[in-house]
């Protein structure tokens, strides 16, 4: 015959609501005789349904995340992972399991719906490139409890969490103006691309705030790909002043931006210095390595984490916030040996 809760009570010599209240890691209950009935249940060997506890406290606590999982992933949006690493981090130590479920933007709003209709989860955790305005409308309307993981670009009552990439654009200025550049350049991506705008709109901030500016041929827009990060600076090196320092957006621009000055025959950092944003996935592979305005995106999930549990617990809650923790990593493609 099976061991019951009543079982577990008589032995510790408690009430069934006692038993009930360590499972689910009820505040009011003594450690002392949290540790007693843990003990009786080793003894006893039993262990509850998860399924069942479920049931009884109206919750699953469990967290879904939505994301897109298709081919090559991991490398087009590395950082993602690292996110999604640290918010299990959180949710596991809150005593919530994480799900995660693969979807593209096409199907992030089925998903998401059949999830709710059927409370599978205690809230989503959404990345940003799966966000559209449906899924949007559906969150705000049914106030079921959500994060964003990325600012979305788009006007919304959503909560969301990011990287304040407005300041990292300011501590790479406040760098090179402190390492002796004062032309820079920027290579970035499409006007659409946030990340990469609010990086520039930094960039600028932090020229200016010194008495310095961003001229228009200095700032170049393409994809945020190697191709175009090559591209945009073989354009940019055919100037009749050349700038001595150029900000990329991301890892892939920064890729060509190096192929191309290398193969002008230019030296970095002498000629031209170059930093961009976040330490991976490529910073440290190329010759010279590149000095990088690095973020914690661990630290981000992380953060996501706690937010999301709040809200959980009061789904009116409202947050959006930017974290501003960017550090700068310095290596030898911004130090000049003069």
């Amino acid at each position: 015959m099976s061991v019951t809760i009543k079982d577990v009570a008589k032995a510790a010599g408690t009430s069934v609501s006692t038993v009930s209240k360590v499972l689910n890691g009820h505040y009011s209950i003594s450690q002392q005789t949290a540790d007693r009935v843990r003990q009786v249940m080793r003894e006893l060997n039993y262990y509850p349904s998860a399924s069942a506890q479920s049931f009884a406290r109206g919750a699953t606590r469990a967290v879904t995340v939505l994301a897109d999982l298709g081919p090559d992933a991991a490398f087009q949006n590395p950082h993602m992972f690292e996110i999604i690493a640290g918010l299990e981090q959180t949710l596991r130590a809150r005593g919530y399991r994480l799900m995660l479920r693969g979807v593209d933007a096409a199907g992030a709003y089925e998903t998401a719906e059949d999830i709710i209709s059927r409370k599978s989860a205690d809230g989503l955790a959404i990345h940003v490139s799966v966000l559209t305005h449906p899924l949007s409308a559906l969150l705000t309307k049914t106030q079921f409890p959500h994060i964003v993981l990325g600012m979305p670009n788009f006007e919304s009552q959503l909560c969301w969490i990011d990287n304040n990439n407005v300041y990292s654009g300011t501590v790479a200025a406040s760098f090179l103006l402190s390492q002796g550049y004062g032309c820079i350049a920027f290579l970035g991506g499409q006007y659409y691309d946030l990340g990469s705008a609010h990086r520039l709109q930094g960039l600028k901030e932090g020229l200016q705030t010194r008495g310095y500016t961003l001229d228009d041929q200095y700032v170049r827009l393409g994809q945020s790909t190697r191709a175009d990060g090559y591209a945009m600076t073989d354009r940019l090196l055919d100037e009749k002043q050349l700038p001595d320092a150029i900000v990329c957006a991301n890892n892939y621009i920064a890729l060509g931006c190096v192929a191309a000055i290398q193969e002008r025959g230019m030296d970095i950092p002498e000629d031209v210095g170059v930093l961009t944003f976040d330490d991976y996935p490529f910073s440290r592979f190329t010759e010279p390595q590149l000095t990088v305005v690095d973020i914690d995106v661990r630290d981000l999930g992380i953060r996501a984490g706690k937010h999301l549990v709040e809200i959980i617990r009061h789904p009116t809650l409202q947050v959006q916030t930017n974290v501003t923790a960017s550090i700068i990593i310095e290596r030898q493609s911004t130090r000049r040996r003069g």
